[in-house]
């Protein structure tokens, strides 16, 4: 499910004040959120993480013709990757999806310094900040800043 326009717009205002470094999105689907952090931040790699083969390949499509030298996507499950050098993660997963990153967080000492999720919490995490949409359910938008120690 693609992120709203709000949300959109939600998340690349809290990734603003989320300074510098690469930028992960966990579930890139169509690449909507991708393409608007390329365009946003042309100085940082934007790298994705999806694995359903046409939502991945849509994405690398829109990246090449619209000549993004900042964009990676990798058709792969982004529990199995390496997100360290991660400086913000940004998601819209379902809660099973934020349970598992929870525990990668914890087990692998991950520390990207923020992770942004588009409507569900990370258990066992204390937003940072937590916005609400002005849409019929008032969505959350919740930032964490993430250090190795949390979620233990």
């Amino acid at each position: 499910m693609p992120s709203s326009k709000k949300a959109r717009r939600a998340m690349l205002q809290l990734v603003e004040s989320a300074g510098d470094g690469p930028i992960v999105d966990l579930g890139s689907g169509w690449g909507s959120l991708v393409v608007r952090l390329a365009l946003q931040y042309p100085n940082r790699q934007v790298v994705g993480y999806e694995l359903s083969l046409l939502p991945w390949l849509v994405t690398v499509l829109i990246s090449k013709c619209m000549r993004l030298k900042n964009v990676t996507v990798y058709r792969e499950d982004f529990l199995k990757a390496d997100l360290s050098s991660a400086s913000v993660i940004v998601c819209y997963l379902f809660p099973a999806g934020m349970a598992a990153l929870a525990t990668k967080l914890a087990e692998q000492k991950i520390a990207p310094r923020y992770l942004i999720s588009n409507t569900f919490a990370l258990p066992s995490y204390q937003p940072e900040t937590t916005l609400r949409l002005d849409d019929l359910y008032r969505s959350p938008i919740y930032c964490y800043r993430i250090s190795p120690a949390d979620g233990q």
